[in-house]
């Protein structure tokens, strides 16, 4: 579970600034996509472990919330893969006012 919450606050850093650790500076084109996948990994992460480890004398017949976990961790591990990609050249950035 330490690793979870380690993820969520590297993910989030990732998306509000743009840093990342030294292994993934280079493969990385897109770090806000990144820094999400990474959230949303480490969100998965907590969500198994705490119904492995906590919640499993509370809810001892509800396997479906290890299933989320699993689900979300997937879709960050998705995430991350597609922030490897370059980004769309064919549209200028929406740029706010």
């Amino acid at each position: 579970m330490p690793l979870g919450v380690v993820a969520i606050v590297l993910g989030v850093i990732a998306f509000r600034t743009g840093w990342m650790i030294p292994p993934s500076r280079r493969s990385v084109r897109q770090p806000r996509v990144y820094g999400v996948g990474v959230a949303l990994t480490g969100v998965g992460l907590l969500v198994m472990g705490a119904t492995y480890f906590v919640l499993s004398d509370a809810l001892p017949g509800h396997p479906w919330l290890a299933l989320v976990g699993n689900g979300v961790e997937l879709v960050g591990i998705a995430v991350i893969a597609a922030s490897h990609l370059r980004p769309r050249r064919g549209r200028p950035a929406h740029h706010p006012a």
